[in-house]
């Protein structure tokens, strides 16, 4: 919620935000917001199911994003890797929640990884979650004459193209470790008031956000290049 209003506060000129149900449409003014109860394949289409965040461009109507929660993606090995908080095209959300649900296959636009730590997380903790994010990359096209970045399988609907070349995910900026608060009590924007903490020995984790935020305003103003 917190990306999803750093967009609607700075961006409007360029990107629309609108919480949606879990069958796509808009969610009623004062009806509550379904988020996942545990790490789950995108549902069917149900007003009942999880709900997400619409990010749609202003004047590029192709450009549409869900930010969701809880989403298990599925590697090349056929393993499934829940990813805290992740953004994939649209086109590919709705072609798996209108056919029955399913996993989305390949790297998310931006991957979040949400650890609530008090002390030093240990090394290999961090090294799962790159592993897991290797998995997604599509090393190898799914099908010949393809070149996409996410894809699924039902429709074969497929975004983005292939890189001819190895960029890190830190230089991209799409990937980021952060340590959540507690929500107040009273919330009444879309993003909530936060209750923050500190993260041991890197940035106070309101310096954290703020760069996660910012980092995430910088995914979306360079999407055309994914």
């Amino acid at each position: 919620m917190k990306l999803a209003y750093t967009v609607r506060r700075h961006m409007t000129r360029f990107w629309r935000v609108s919480l949606r149900q879990g069958d796509g449409t808009v969610l009623p003014a004062g009806a509550s917001f379904n988020f996942p109860s545990q790490r789950s394949r995108i549902q069917p289409s149900s007003p009942t199911a999880p709900g997400y965040v619409l990010i749609e461009h202003v004047t590029d109507t192709d450009r549409r994003f869900e930010l969701r929660g809880s989403v298990q993606w599925k590697g090349r090995s056929a393993a499934k890797h829940e990813i805290d908080v992740s953004m994939l095209p649209a086109a590919i959300g709705e072609a798996i929640r209108n056919n029955g649900g399913g996993y989305p296959h390949g790297l998310p636009i931006v991957a979040v990884e949400c650890k609530d730590k008090g002390g030093y997380g240990p090394l290999d903790e961090t090294r799962q979650t790159l592993a897991r994010m290797y998995d997604l990359v599509l090393v190898t096209q799914p099908i010949p004459g393809w070149s996409c970045r996410i894809f699924e399988t039902n429709t074969h609907t497929r975004w983005g193209r292939k890189s001819s070349r190895y960029i890190s995910f830190f230089q991209k900026g799409t990937f980021g470790i952060v340590r959540a608060g507690h929500f107040q009590s009273g919330a009444t924007t879309l993003a909530g008031h936060y209750s923050i903490g500190h993260y041991r020995n890197i940035y106070t984790v309101t310096t954290e956000i703020g760069r996660l935020q910012d980092s995430f305003r910088e995914t979306l103003s360079r999407i055309g290049s994914f």
